[in-house]
């Protein structure tokens, strides 16, 4: 992927998408933040594969420290921070890592960087049951405090985090670019938002939404393969090729069971017994996800604990931390800037009272 070209673009010649960085980092490559010690690990899995870790944590640190665990996007995409200041995710997690007084862990992916594995044919369960595995070793960290950990889920990574807190007395939960409707309600509103922002012609939009509800029921719902589809309805057989980033074995980039495992998740109970504070964080230009959707979460969370969620909409704002004057601009990736900022802000205020740092 070039590192500029247009996320919306990729998008619609069937490539990646979903939480894409909008700019490749080295995986291998190592960073270096003034004030912060950066250490390199690796996480060895339950059956046998080793993920490469990076954690930062305020230098000459002593004591028990607040973390944050890091669980990220979709894509197959490095979790390193890149120094290209058109990579959106990276100028965030800059911050985060710079500025949070807490200790930061991300763990790569299988496959991506040296971490060993695959992750283009890594399903929904096994990244989950992955995270789990970084999440305990976290808090078994002698310089962390258990009581202080929040979750952090970027994008795809905030369906991880309510499942992810049930195993942990964690101290928060914090979102960006998520939410909790279920995996077929956020594919039909993103093919929808595609489909209008990419300017198709209004009497064609009902056929083709239609098709593609037909379709997903039969790809998501009941866990038949592109083939088995066309196979048993001729008439849905042009419809796969018309879906965003499709290819003949994988979508998004990852392999059907992924969205399909991600399909039965119950992310809207996953939330209903998160019993932490909960901040969700949106871009009024994020087309990946809708602003019901996200704000879904803090509805869920408040209903049992008035004012535990936090809903933050970030005016402007793309899925990449990008700034666009409308939303026509932010698809097509014209007119923007990098800038974090104004998510970011908000989000280190949160963790510091979270974490009392």
């Amino acid at each position: 992927m070039s590192p500029r070209t247009p996320v919306a673009m990729i998008c619609l010649l069937a490539l990646l998408c979903i939480g894409t960085k909008t700019s490749a980092a080295d995986g291998n490559a190592k960073e270096s933040h003034p004030g912060i010690e950066t250490s390199y690990g690796t996480l060895a899995l339950r059956d046998g594969v080793k993920l490469r870790t990076i954690v930062t944590k305020p230098d000459r640190a002593a004591g028990k420290l607040p973390a944050i665990l890091f669980v990220q996007w979709l894509s197959c995409d490095t979790v390193a921070i890149s120094s290209n200041p058109r990579d959106g995710w990276s100028a965030m997690l800059r911050r985060i890592v710079r500025e949070s007084d807490a200790l930061v862990w991300r763990t790569e992916k299988r496959g991506v960087g040296s971490s060993e594995g695959s992750c283009s044919t890594m399903d929904y369960e096994t990244e989950l049951a992955d995270h789990r595995e970084a999440l305990n070793a976290l808090i078994a960290r002698p310089d962390v405090d258990r009581e202080r950990i929040v979750l952090f889920g970027g994008s795809i990574g905030g369906t991880y985090v309510p499942l992810l807190a049930a195993q942990a007395n964690v101290a928060g939960v914090l979102v960006w670019g998520a939410g909790a409707t279920t995996w077929a309600e956020r594919m039909m509103k993103f093919e929808r938002n595609a489909l209008e922002l990419r300017m198709s012609q209004p009497e064609q939009l009902a056929d083709a939404m239609s098709s593609r509800f037909r379709f997903f029921e039969r790809y998501l719902l009941e866990a038949q393969t592109p083939t088995q589809i066309s196979t048993e309805d001729p008439t849905l057989d042009a419809v796969w090729g018309q879906i965003v980033g499709t290819s003949a074995d994988a979508h998004y980039g990852r392999p059907f069971a992924f969205h399909q495992q991600a399909q039965r998740a119950n992310w809207s109970g996953a939330w209903s017994s998160v019993t932490a504070p909960v901040m969700v964080a949106y871009g009024e230009y994020d087309w990946f996800e809708s602003a019901d959707a996200a704000s879904l979460i803090t509805r869920i969370t408040n209903a049992k604990s008035p004012g535990r969620g936090t809903f933050q909409l970030v005016p402007g704002m793309n899925h990449h931390f990008e700034l666009f004057p409308n939303g026509i601009d932010a698809f097509l990736e014209k007119n923007g800037r990098v800038d974090p900022d104004p998510a970011v802000t908000p989000m280190l205020q949160w963790l510091k009272e979270v974490l009392g740092t």
